[in-house]
């Protein structure tokens, strides 16, 4: 039987990731600070480790099992990922969560390529502390890609939507649509590209069977301009919405990342993302049907 270890798991897609691999036939063993319960009962193993600190006694067991997959989904800067390879001696596959927060500007309809950031010659100062998200997730990419004895996999994902959500940022919007409230964008030119949690499980399937490494971009295709996110909306909610465009004030959840991810290389390793309408639409029906 084949080991899969998650940190994290406990919630949102890396729940449905380590449930699905159990699907699969996969020994899964959740490794978290043990702060968060979960409902997956006795269908996954559980270690408690403390990311921050090396002495914890649970990275005896993770030092000293066999993983075939390791999907880090709770690193969020270099340091955590430093200990990690400290600790795990042998593994097959190394999945890190990354986000499209790796890229910098505007790429306009083509989305962000791959290439537009390569962490195998970005640099940083290994002395800050205080990062942002995106720039947490360019050295933890470019850590890894400098440190790491196996092969590893950055997946970078745009803003992951469900309907069990905790961040609640979909929720924000038909909150706001269905009070009339005036929710702001940063600007029209903006565009909406999303992935479906309930997705993300076979598409790391996908990475892990086609043996895919480096730097990957996992979103759904068709994603939304400015005008069509509005129409969507206001569908879902059956109301007109009231908007402003003002990139002085602090803006709604989606527009601080109100750029896309180009999925060709994706697609041409075989797997098919599901397009956003397929699915966004009846999400928003969801959180509309049960507020």
């Amino acid at each position: 039987m084949k080991k899969m270890l998650i940190f994290g798991g406990t919630r949102f897609f890396g729940k449905k990731t380590a449930q699905h691999f159990v699907n699969l036939g996969y020994e899964v063993t959740i490794a978290t600070r043990g702060q968060s319960s979960d409902d997956l009962g006795n269908t996954v193993k559980r270690i408690i480790v403390d990311r921050t600190n090396g002495n914890h006694p649970g990275w005896e067991l993770v030092s000293n099992t066999h993983w075939d997959i390791v999907f880090d989904n709770i690193a969020y800067d270099w340091q955590s990922l430093a200990l990690s390879l400290d600790k795990i001696k042998h593994a097959s596959h190394y999945l890190f969560t990354s986000s499209m927060a790796v890229y910098e500007g505007d790429n306009g309809l083509k989305g962000f390529k791959e290439s537009d950031f390569d962490p195998t010659n970005y640099t940083y100062n290994s002395e800050d502390v205080d990062v942002s998200y995106g720039e947490g997730k360019r050295q933890g990419e470019t850590y890894l890609t400098h440190h790491a004895t196996f092969p590893v996999t950055f997946l970078r994902f745009p803003i992951v939507l469900d309907t069990d959500d905790y961040t609640e940022r979909l929720k924000f919007y038909i909150d706001h649509a269905l009070a009339h409230d005036t929710i702001i964008f940063k600007r029209e030119e903006g565009l909406y590209g999303f992935v479906h949690a309930s997705e993300i499980p076979l598409a790391i399937e996908h990475v892990i069977t086609k043996q895919l490494t480096g730097p990957i971009n996992i979103a759904s295709t068709e994603p939304y301009d400015f005008p069509q996110f509005i129409e969507v909306l206001s569908k879902a909610t059956k109301q007109s919405i009231d908007y402003m465009i003002d990139e002085h004030q602090s803006p709604s959840p989606f527009s601080h990342y109100d750029t896309i991810l180009n999925v060709d290389t994706l697609i041409a390793s075989g797997f098919t993302p599901s397009s956003q309408d397929s699915w966004l639409p009846e999400t928003m029906r969801y959180y509309v049907e049960n507020l």
